[in-house]
């Protein structure tokens, strides 16, 4: 199977909006024309000059552009991210289309954990522990909405978007109720910067 990796890190001057919209230009092209099973969004490259497009966003504008083109069934979208951490971080991904997550700080930071004798287990149990806990998490999260499967619960927006302009709303996060307006693009790229 192929794979392609899309880097969600984008410079300054760029903007969060255009940054976004080129993801999903680049995911469209991945899979169209180069057959992309796995599509990868990873914002693991970070550098100086550069801001991570959060992954929430990313996820929710690529789900939508492939299902607009049709090309949702022909791909799978992995997202390797450092701001993923607890339950709840899992759920907004996976209901936003998430095939899967790779928690590469989370996993990181207890491998860490490990070598410095804060946790006194092996590498290995530690991070089944987590991975243990967070599948807890996401089951009780589900099952509060009567889903016993991720595969139900994937791409379902069963929640809603608080605080959210319409503008990030219909780009981000289409098909998720927002009530309340509020954050845009800018307020989200102050708060990245």
């Amino acid at each position: 199977y192929h794979n392609e990796q899309i880097q969600l890190n984008y410079r300054l001057e760029e903007g969060l909006a255009a940054a976004i919209t080129r993801i999903c230009d680049e995911v469209e092209e991945a899979v169209r024309e180069r057959g992309a099973v796995f599509v990868v969004l990873t914002d693991r490259d970070i550098s100086p000059d550069t801001l991570p497009i959060p992954a929430a966003m990313a996820v929710g504008a690529v789900q939508r552009r492939l299902i607009d083109k049709a090309l949702r069934c022909d791909a799978n979208i992995v997202v390797e991210t450092g701001s993923t951490r607890d339950p709840h971080h899992f759920a907004v991904l996976i209901g936003l289309g998430a095939t899967a997550i790779y928690p590469f700080l989370a996993y990181e930071t207890i491998e860490q954990m490990v070598e410095k004798k804060e946790l006194d287990i092996s590498p290995m149990q530690a991070l089944l522990n987590y991975r243990k806990g967070i599948n807890k998490g996401l089951y009780k999260i589900m099952s509060k909405m009567g889903i016993s499967t991720i595969a139900s619960y994937r791409s379902s927006k069963l929640f809603e978007a608080v605080g959210i302009n319409s503008e990030v709303v219909a780009l981000c996060f289409k098909g998720v109720p927002s009530r309340i307006q509020g954050a845009s693009f800018v307020d989200f790229e102050q708060d990245l910067t």
